[in-house]
């Protein structure tokens, strides 16, 4: 299972309910009183805007903001019309599309089975940095990434454990997503990782950066071997466990042999630009 520092384990196990559905343990509102429990102004019917900000702070994600150049950052939270529940961070004023983390999320289940929590849209942006030849620009985004990718996978992780899902869940649109992805995601389908690490196999072959292999995809120089038009990525279910009895399921010998033969039978070449 992807690793959770034990640092962030020990915040996790301290930080109390009262705390993240209120933001203080001592803060007693007159809906607490009444008994009214405004839904809406909860990120997964469960943390407020308080709550997060507080978590935030704890698991040291603001001093990493701070430390790349965001001394002041609000939190904005709510329901989209399809269900899915979003949360952002931006620097105030609030402006769209210049934020500096935006993830949209919805609980469901997996395959009628479990629940799961689906990542239907992550984006870290440094909004005040500059695309370059060591950060280059990847399809999709507007401004160079804020890595800190690891660290919010590992919160993502650790609400989906607090609410009892059984495993996070996505679907990248984009092969640069769910590569980077795989580090601690599987695939549901153990085809769909072979035909990743196939990919991934040409990427090395030709010595390109994840970047420069990316645009070769989205400017349709890639082909699988006997068909005549580019290749377009496939999205595929990934999936990252957070029960034993599933990291069980998916970690298994018989699970990477399939991956390693359909690594091995798919087939791509470029077509040099």
């Amino acid at each position: 299972m992807f690793n959770i520092p034990l640092k962030l384990r020990w915040v996790y196990k301290h930080l109390t309910y009262a705390e993240l559905t209120s933001g203080c343990a001592f803060e007693i509102s007159m809906a607490d009183i009444l008994g009214e429990d405004k839904q809406q102004d909860r990120f997964l019917d469960f943390y407020t805007k308080n709550g997060i900000k507080l978590a935030l702070k704890k698991y040291g994600m603001v001093n990493k903001l701070r430390e790349k150049g965001f001394n002041y950052i609000d939190v904005k939270i709510g329901k989209r019309e399809d269900g899915s529940d979003y949360l952002v961070i931006f620097e105030p004023p609030f402006k769209k599309d210049r934020f500096i983390a935006e993830l949209v999320v919805r609980k469901t289940s997996f395959k009628d089975i479990f629940p799961v929590l689906k990542i239907e849209w992550l984006c870290l942006q440094n909004i005040h940095g500059n695309f370059s030849k060591e950060k280059p620009r990847l399809p999709g985004q507007n401004f160079p990434g804020l890595g800190l990718g690891k660290e919010a996978l590992q919160l993502i992780m650790l609400m989906g454990i607090r609410l009892k899902f059984h495993a996070l869940l996505n679907s990248p649109q984009y092969f640069h997503n769910a590569y980077i992805y795989s580090v601690a995601f599987y695939f549901d389908n153990p085809r769909d990782f072979g035909r990743l690490k196939a990919l991934e196999r040409l990427m090395k072959e030709e010595g390109l950066t994840l970047s420069q292999f990316a645009w070769a995809m989205e400017e349709g120089r890639v082909y699988k071997k006997g068909e005549k038009k580019p290749y377009k990525w496939e999205p595929a279910i990934q999936i990252l466990p957070l029960r034993t009895y599933l990291e069980n399921r998916y970690g298994t010998e018989d699970y990477w042999h399939i991956v390693k033969k359909y690594s091995e039978r798919y087939e791509f070449f470029l077509k040099k630009g």
